[in-house]
């Protein structure tokens, strides 16, 4: 599939099988990530990949540091699931060196959300990363001193792909 083909094709993807994801699709993600334009080329950038136990007990501390008026958002048979039955979450982190973070993460989550719709995957962001300063999080996480988590993307197989919503906008040519 182009490049155009496949920005059309992406959707989010909130429901997956549980099937294990690629290590070498995990690295080429990780590696689309990489390769995002950066402000200044700001490159204090950190992808973390979480998955196994360790995903599990993200979720559990998600669960306790997240208010709970947004744990409904998050239930799946009947228990809070922060990543939706994902087996792999990327974590968008940047350190204090980094010019314009949010932009930056903006730019990489694209770049991977791409990379997951070539490769065959559903994924999701998850934006309640942003601003998150849990040390229970922050410590599953492994995440440097001054290191701060923006946004995660769950990855992983889908049972059926969302039929894509309508996405509207408007185009504005000025001469």
């Amino acid at each position: 599939m182009n490049t155009l083909e496949c920005i059309k094709r992406r959707i989010s993807v909130r429901n997956f099988n549980g099937k294990e994801v690629e290590r070498e699709k995990l690295d080429a993600i990780c590696e689309a990530g990489l390769n995002a334009p950066t402000a200044m080329n700001s490159r204090d950038i950190t992808l973390t990949v979480v998955t196994g136990e360790r995903l599990n007990r993200l979720n559990s501390a998600m669960k306790k540091s997240m208010p709970s008026s947004m744990h409904p958002n998050f239930m799946r048979d009947g228990k809070f699931d922060f990543v939706r039955g994902c087996k792999a979450l990327i974590v968008v982190s940047f350190g204090t060196k980094s010019v314009l973070p949010e932009q930056n993460t903006g730019c990489v989550m694209e770049n991977m959300y791409l990379a997951a719709t070539e490769l065959g995957l559903g994924a999701c962001w998850i934006n309640q990363f942003y601003d998150f300063s849990s040390k229970e999080v922050l410590s599953i996480l492994c995440a440097e001193k001054g290191s701060r988590p923006y946004a995660g993307l769950s990855v992983g197989y889908y049972y059926v792909l969302p039929t894509p919503k309508q996405r509207d906008g408007k185009v504005v040519f000025l001469d």
